[in-house]
């Protein structure tokens, strides 16, 4: 390279950027620092939030002072807007109704109007969540041949009509934009005061607020997901549920890998100390709507029983979903999401034999079969017989698939009678008395044995 020559790097370096390309790049940067905060923010409120629970549970002497810090943290959140009434303000968070994490962004969806064949896959997941809710290209043009009383479906007369049925409807103005912002909000409010396995935030008479725990009593809280007991009469003496702590409406498939992560460390510790016992478990996940104010809070239930009895279940269950829906369907009426995974036997003890199998589980659960083949925009019904998958259903009708399906075959199994699946009665219990039936419960199982979050207070 001769003395007059200037590296590639320093060239670019050296030129210089017009005020336009420098003030797009600054909203840019200012974009990306916004995001990463939101996200840290997110992140960090729910380990907040589960030590303020975890404090409650145990009655620790430190619970005014995280209290306090939630309280700070939850007043210091990035608003997405703000709407006054009268003297009262109400901070829209950047959920919507399902009650996810969205970006404000509207880089995205440009370049997906300008380069759509470009986009990577981590935009197209981005995008699919942003634009969830609004109507799709075949949408508009089925709402524009709606409007054509004249269309005939031959393509003379569509190539005749093209700019007419291609016209889309009108974006939408920052106002509107507000008020949907604003109905999101009301109806995730809504969904949040009706639900009992959701931690509700009150506030009290001096200004401060205070977390209610729900009213399942609590058996471990981890730092996305839960454990507790039905809050209506169980099955038998072990019947569990595990839930995502925020609440994520009707399907567990909309959970992120972190939430999945903790999903599959309850199972494999369920697994081990019933299986110490003596007893297999069956999981299992029922999706009747995927309409988030008819949904419900996501749960996976976990029943146990005697060994013999659970190595019948799949028969059970492969019978029962043949025999369930309508003769005809479009779908499989059994869908088996096994892994096909080769478990290694331990030699001698070997730890790296035992850490191959404990990393299969993990990578089974967190992107096994259920997640790769069963989808959160249809009706299902899901069991688990180990970490490594089971067998799902699609529910095509869901006026003809009863709600506890899952739990009608566990009790035939069981020789239960049917007020303990179909209807269960609701147990009337006061916060204290939920305390002391979850403390039964973790002491006559040996629970603090297998409580792997136990870790999370170490961090």
């Amino acid at each position: 390279m001769g003395s007059g020559e200037i590296p590639l790097r320093s060239k670019e370096r050296g030129r210089s950027r017009s005020p336009e390309r420098m003030s797009r790049d600054s909203r840019r940067d200012q974009r990306t620092d916004s995001r990463s905060k939101t996200v840290s923010f997110g992140a960090d409120l729910n380990k907040l939030r589960a030590k303020v629970m975890k404090a409650r549970l145990t009655k620790s002497p430190d619970l005014a002072e995280l209290e306090k810090q939630l309280a700070a943290a939850m007043n210091g959140g990035q608003p997405q807007a703000v709407t006054e009434q009268k003297d009262k303000v109400v901070v829209l968070p950047r959920v919507d109704s399902h009650g996810r994490l969205l970006s404000t962004r509207s880089e995205i969806k440009e370049a997906a109007r300008v380069a759509p064949d470009n986009l990577t896959i981590e935009q197209m997941a981005r995008l699919e969540r942003e634009t969830e809710g609004e109507d799709t290209a075949d949408q508009e043009l089925a709402a524009q041949i709606a409007k054509d009383s004249r269309f005939s479906n031959d393509l003379e007369y569509i190539d005749d009509n093209s700019e007419r049925l291609s016209r889309r409807r009108q974006e939408k103005t920052s106002e509107q934009i507000k008020q949907a912002a604003v109905r999101d909000y009301k109806a995730m409010e809504g969904m949040l005061d009706s639900c009992d396995m959701c931690f509700k935030q009150t506030e009290q008479a001096d200004g401060s607020s205070l977390l209610k725990p729900p009213s399942y009593p609590m058996i471990a809280l981890g730092n996305r997901v839960c454990l507790m007991l039905p809050i209506r009469e169980p099955m038998n003496d072990g019947h569990c549920i595990i839930a995502p702590i925020e609440h994520v409406a009707g399907s567990s498939l909309k959970c992120d890998d972190d939430t999945w992560d903790e999903i599959g460390n309850f199972m494999k510790c369920l697994l081990r100390m019933f299986a110490a016992r003596g007893q297999g478990v069956v999981f299992m996940e029922t999706v009747i709507s995927t309409r988030p104010s008819k949904a419900g809070h996501c749960s996976i239930e976990c029943i146990p029983m005697p060994m013999n009895k659970a190595q019948d279940v799949p028969g059970y269950f492969r019978e029962s979903l043949l025999a369930s829906d309508d003769e005809w369907s479009q779908h499989r009426k059994i869908i088996d999401t096994t892994v096909k995974t080769e478990a290694a036997v331990p030699k001698d003890g070997d730890v790296k034999d035992q850490d191959r199998n404990h990393f299969q589980a993990r990578e089974a659960i967190r992107r096994g079969g259920f997640r790769n083949t069963m989808t959160a925009k249809m009706p299902y019904f899901h069991a688990w017989f180990d970490p490594y998958g089971g067998m799902g259903h699609v529910i095509e009708n869901p006026e003809l698939f009863p709600p506890w399906f899952g739990r009608e075959v566990i009790a035939g199994v069981l020789d239960l009678p049917p007020t303990v699946y179909r209807k269960p009665r609701r147990l009337k219990e006061s916060h204290d008395q939920r305390c002391e039936r979850a403390d039964e419960w973790k002491k006559r199982f040996g629970w603090k044995r297998y409580d792997w979050t136990k870790m999370l207070e170490q961090e």
